[in-house]
């Protein structure tokens, strides 16, 4: 799959049911996904992954969508948990 490396920062919260905090990050490209060490110092939960891994499929390689950086709500909502998605050039922050 032709898509940019897009990382996932949590910027907000209710509360977070999978211990997630604020600044907490994934990043997702064709390749797969890497998490780099966070606030939390812990994993980052399916459902939120799975939802941002939607919109990177569905874009491919047009990056044009990430211009401005959209955000996305994980699907909990009493969690109201979001995060910025932006894209990244591969080897930045490795």
């Amino acid at each position: 799959m032709n898509a940019p490396r897009v990382r996932c920062t949590v910027v907000s919260m209710n509360y977070s049911a999978c211990g997630h905090m604020i600044g907490d990050s994934f990043e997702l490209d064709g390749d797969g996904i890497r998490i780099p060490d966070g606030p939390s110092g812990s994993g980052f939960c399916y459902f939120a992954v799975a939802a941002v891994a939607q919109l990177v499929a569905e874009h491919g390689g047009d990056g044009d969508w990430l211009a401005r950086p959209p955000q996305v709500m994980c699907p909990d909502p009493p969690e109201g948990l979001r995060m910025r998605l932006e894209e990244i050039s591969v080897g930045k922050d490795e």
